[in-house]
């Protein structure tokens, strides 16, 4: 009930604990489920290692082995790099670069890795974007333009769009997949939530993307 330096000290405090409450709290979740999604692959590495001592090392066998762990990696970089972002929270906004160019370069990697499906672009010739981070911004752009493309089916179409709305460049990337159920709009930006998908993947990408947009001063 107090109203002077002392109260303000005391609730500032308050907010500090709770935070720091919350955040004991996320990282226990977070190495949770991590836990949760490496499990799966280990198991399979352990059969395949246990099939493979048996039938003399078979090439398969020893590829799934590589895939598999290759998977843990992604898993483990990408957990470490959200981490970074979320207790950091830096400030990615030290580099010009062309907005343009950058999805000229992410849409050819694309087109390679899926021949059966068509990308529709309406791209200006140049796309100058101040204070931001090519790095973050472009491994942002690759995860949905890849989601897109992964819930496309063959044959079907993706179109990316760059405006111009003044002081903003505002992206769009639209999909001819089955969407996203309404109730899960905001919570598929939460770590490791997948909304029900069979599809492979650990539920990280979109976390990332929305994180690294963000420290570059996006949205």
């Amino acid at each position: 009930s107090r109203n002077d330096e002392l109260a303000s000290l005391a609730d500032t405090f308050d907010a500090m604990a709770a935070r720091t409450g919350q955040l004991i709290i996320d990282q226990r979740q977070r190495l949770a489920d991590m836990s949760h999604e490496l499990r799966t692959p280990l198991t399979r590495i352990e059969m395949a290692v246990s099939l493979a001592e048996q039938d003399g090392g078979s090439h398969g066998l020893l590829e799934r082995i590589r895939e598999d762990c290759a998977g843990m990696r992604r898993l483990v970089e990408d957990a470490l790099t959200l981490s970074w972002l979320e207790n950091e929270r830096p400030e990615l906004r030290d580099e010009n670069l062309d907005l343009s160019e950058l999805l000229d370069s992410i849409l050819d990697d694309a087109r390679f890795e899926y021949p059966d499906r068509r990308i529709v672009c309406q791209i200006p010739d140049s796309a100058p974007l101040h204070g931001s981070s090519s790095r973050a911004l472009g491994q942002a752009v690759e995860n949905v333009v890849r989601n897109a493309l992964d819930h496309t089916p063959a044959g079907g179409q993706v179109e990316v769009r760059l405006q111009d709305e003044g002081s903003d460049w505002s992206l769009t990337v639209a999909d001819q997949g089955p969407g996203v159920a309404e109730q899960w709009l905001e919570r598929i930006f939460q770590p490791f939530f997948r909304g029900g998908s069979e599809r492979a993947g650990f539920g990280l990408g979109l976390a990332l993307a929305q994180r690294q947009v963000n420290s570059t001063g996006g949205s």
